[in-house]
């Protein structure tokens, strides 16, 4: 899109807004980034001077492109309204993306794409290069896109709020890590919405570019490619053809690769990331040997399974990025103690099952928020449970019981919004409550 001299709406005026902002401005815009707050809660620091701002209500003001900020769900009576009129809807991504100077490596899917993007750019720079990791996992794609050249690689987390707006979208090497229940409200609880928002990435992939896909997920494994996408399969069991794993080594096309023992995150989960991230290596033609080194230093992300601590005996791991049952049953499982679960927050109405199942190890649950008395029902009779009024008295109630060689994990199993700013703010209350207990 060349959008010299056109007139460009971008709604939200966070860190995404404004970077989008920005960069339309120096791509010669007539930019007007509104927001429905008013002025004095807005972050505006890093806003350019020549883009126009208006709050408390989004504005059009006869643009004929809309960058929508990713809260804006698909169903916004406004957004709707701006479509029947022939506006243009423009992601944040996509912005950056016709832009980018360098190769970019596109991760999505509903778990593991964070810790997979960062696995990624831990390996591009173990072989030399540099990998610029941006979009969902932090600093937003608009923000870094000027900046890649060169034998720079752009390693882009997008999310289906990302996606399901973007006009074009063409990645060199897309990752599709797994589809699971979350983020129902968002689409109106369409499922299929979901999903598509999800295969979007594939949709304007061109010949010789790379599709990486979870190959044993029922949604990811039927994802369509275009012709002469090179579609290449990985999953958690031996496979004559992809990558895969036979319980010890990681595999390609059924040859060992790395030994599984090598990896500094633990779980099977981490292993199919890996596995991933491997496959992307290949695409790129990095040096496999300075590739599994740079994987090999990967040590995990903060609230996705971090051992927090090990005191009196007791590990603390905080999971507060599981946001949903799924996610919260992966991470338990890669733990192999005796667990004392914390969990519950904020009520999505997701199929609770996943997370149910992976309670083998447990001995004790507690529960906080509005998902408690959903979570206690399902359990009663199973496990002792008891329903805590926060996080702080979880805690302690966990701490009275654990024992040496116990595992406390703050497994939410779902979203933060009932009591915190973001599944980060849950996980450094947990980690700051952990550490203010005592060693002795």
């Amino acid at each position: 899109m060349n959008f010299k001299g056109r007139t460009v709406a971008v709604w939200g005026a966070a860190r995404s807004g404004i970077a989008a902002a920005n960069l339309l401005v120096e791509l010669g815009a007539k930019v007007i980034l509104s927001d429905n707050r008013h002025m004095d809660s807005l972050n505006l620091g890093q806003l350019d001077a020549r883009v126009s701002l208006e709050c408390g209500g989004n504005s059009l003001a006869g643009a004929d492109v809309l960058v929508p900020s990713p809260g804006i769900k698909p169903s916004t009576p406004a957004l709707k309204q701006a479509l029947s009129r022939g506006v243009t809807l423009c992601s944040e991504i996509e912005l950056a993306a016709g832009v980018a100077k360098a190769p970019i490596v596109a991760i999505t899917g509903t778990d593991g794409k964070s810790t997979t993007t960062a696995m990624i750019g831990s390996m591009i720079d173990g072989t030399g290069r540099r990998a610029i990791v941006a979009g969902n996992i932090g600093t937003p794609f608009c923000e870094r896109v000027l900046a890649g050249a060169g034998d720079d690689v752009f390693v882009i987390e997008v999310s289906a709020f990302q996606l399901w707006s973007c006009s074009t979208f063409v990645p060199q090497i897309a990752v599709v890590t797994n589809i699971a229940e979350d983020h129902a409200e968002y689409f109106e609880h369409d499922k299929a919405a979901y999903i598509a928002a999800k295969e979007r990435i594939l949709r304007d992939m061109v010949p010789d570019s790379y599709a990486i896909l979870r190959g044993d997920d029922p949604y990811v494994g039927q994802f369509k490619t275009n012709v002469g996408v090179h579609r290449i399969l990985f999953g958690p069991e031996e496979m004559s053809a992809g990558w895969g794993f036979d319980g010890h080594a990681l595999l390609q096309d059924g040859k060992p690769v790395m030994d599984a023992n090598r990896l500094s995150v633990p779980g099977q989960h981490n292993i199919n990331n890996a596995l991933a991230a491997l496959a992307v290596g290949d695409a790129l033609e990095l040096d496999r040997e300075a590739a599994i080194d740079g994987l090999m230093s990967f040590e995990g992300l903060p609230h996705r399974l971090q051992l927090v601590c090990q005191k009196r005996g007791v590990y603390w791991y905080n999971d507060s990025k599981a946001t949903n049952p799924h996610a919260a049953g992966v991470g338990l499982k890669a733990i192999e103690r005796d667990q004392i679960v914390i969990t519950g927050g904020y009520e999505k109405n997701l199929d609770l099952t996943p997370f149910l199942d992976a309670l083998g190890r447990a001995k004790h649950v507690y529960t906080v928020g509005p998902t408690s008395e959903r979570l206690a029902a399902a359990l009663d009779g199973r496990l002792p449970i008891d329903t805590c009024v926060s996080l702080n008295e979880a805690v302690h109630h966990a701490a009275s019981i654990a024992q040496p060689n116990d595992a406390v994990i703050l497994s939410p199993a779902a979203s933060s919004f009932d009591a915190y700013k973001s599944y980060a703010h849950r996980g450094d209350c947990f980690n700051e409550l952990v550490l203010a207990l005592p060693s002795t």
